[in-house]
C-alpha cells in the first residue's frame, strides 16, 4: 500500500469522526461508562486485596520453644522453622522481652521478682506464612518439631480470609470479564449503526473496484480512535475520583487506600489497550458482517 494511499485512509477515518461526531459522542461516552465500571471493578479488587493482605501479616503462629532448651538449641528451632517450604517470616522474641511487654501493667514489685530465673514465660517464634490455604499442613510440621513446646493460633480466621479472597477473585473477574463483553457488543452495534448511515458511500466505492480491507481500515481507525479517546477520558476521570477518595479515607494507620501512584500505568495501560481492542474489534465485526452481507445481496442478484 502506497504512502499516498496510507494518508488517504487515515484522512478519512477522522474525517467520518467528523461528519459523524455526534455518533462518536454517544460511542464515547458509552465506552467510557464500560470502561469506568470495569476500571472501578478492578480498584475495589485491588484495595480489597491489598486490606487482606494487611490482615493476612497479623494473622500468624505464635511458636513456644522448651523450657529446658539451650540457646543454641533455640537458634536451631528458629533454623528449622525458617527451613519450613510455607514460611515467609519468622521473628525470634526472647522470654525477657515478652516479660518487658507487662512492665506498665504490673506492680513494679512483682515484675522485679520475675526477672532471670525466676520468669515463667517460654522463648517465642512468630511464624507467618506465604499461603494460608495450606495454614493446616504447615501448622502440622510446626507441631511435629520436637523443640516446640506448643502453638498458638487462629485457624479459623486464616481459613475464613483464604475463602472470601478466593470469593473476591473470581467475582471480581467475571464482573470485569462481561463488562468487557457489553462494551464490545455495544460498540460493535455503534459502528454498524455508522455503516449502515454511509451505506451509499460503500456501495460507490465498492463498484470502483475497492477491495474489503481498504473500505475497513477508515473504519478501523474510527474505532481505534474512538477507543483511545475513550481509554484517556475513563483514565483522568479515574484519577481525579480516586485521587479525592484517597484523601477523603487517609487515615494515620496502614488502612488507607492504595495509593494511585502504585498503580496508575496499570490502570492506564488497560483503560488504552481496552479502548482500542473493542474500538477495533467492534468495528471489524461490524464491517466484516455489512460486508458479508453485501456480497450475499450481489450474488443473488
Amino acid at each position: 500500500m502506497s504512502l499516498s494511499s496510507i494518508r488517504y485512509l487515515l484522512r478519512e477515518g477522522f474525517r467520518n469522526l467528523w461528519q459523524n461526531r455526534f455518533m462518536a459522542v454517544a460511542s464515547i461516552a458509552v465506552l467510557m461508562s464500560c470502561l469506568l465500571l470495569t476500571g472501578g471493578a478492578y480498584l475495589i479488587f485491588v484495595n480489597i486485596n491489598y486490606a487482606f493482605d494487611l490482615v493476612y501479616e497479623q494473622n500468624v503462629v505464635v511458636a513456644f520453644a522448651r523450657e529446658e532448651l539451650s540457646e543454641e538449641e533455640t537458634v536451631a528451632l528458629g533454623d528449622k522453622l525458617r527451613s519450613i517450604t510455607n514460611v515467609a517470616e519468622v521473628k525470634f522474641v526472647s522470654k525477657e522481652e515478652s516479660l518487658q511487654k507487662y512492665s506498665d501493667s504490673i506492680p513494679e514489685a512483682t515484675f522485679e521478682s520475675l526477672q532471670g530465673e525466676n520468669n515463667p514465660l517460654l522463648d517465642t517464634f512468630v511464624v507467618s506464612f506465604e499461603d494460608l490455604s495450606r495454614f493446616d499442613a504447615t501448622l502440622a510440621q510446626i507441631e511435629q518439631i520436637p523443640e516446640v513446646d506448643s502453638t498458638r493460633y487462629n485457624g479459623d480466621i486464616a481459613a475464613l480470609l483464604t475463602k472470601v479472597r478466593h470469593v473476591v477473585m473470581v467475582v471480581g473477574g467475571w464482573i470485569v470479564g462481561m463488562l468487557l463483553l457489553v462494551s464490545l457488543f455495544i460498540i460493535a452495534n455503534t459502528i454498524k449503526l455508522t455503516v449502515y448511515n454511509r451505506r451509499l458511500e460503500i456501495y460507490i466505492m465498492k463498484s470502483v473496484g475497492a477491495t474489503d480491507g481498504f473500505i475497513r481500515v477508515p473504519f478501523i481507525i474510527e474505532g481505534m480512535v474512538l477507543g483511545l479517546i475513550a481509554g484517556v477520558l475513563s483514565y483522568a476521570i479515574i484519577y481525579y475520583v480516586y485521587g479525592k477518595l484517597t484523601e477523603m479515607f487517609r487515615f494515620d494507620t496502614m488502612m488507607g487506600l492504595v495509593s494511585f501512584s502504585r498503580i496508575w500505568m496499570v490502570v492506564l495501560i488497560g483503560f488504552l489497550c481496552a479502548g482500542v481492542f473493542v474500538g477495533v474489534f467492534g468495528s471489524a465485526i461490524s464491517m466484516g458482517k455489512y460486508l458479508k452481507e453485501e456480497g450475499s445481496a450481489a450474488d443473488e442478484k
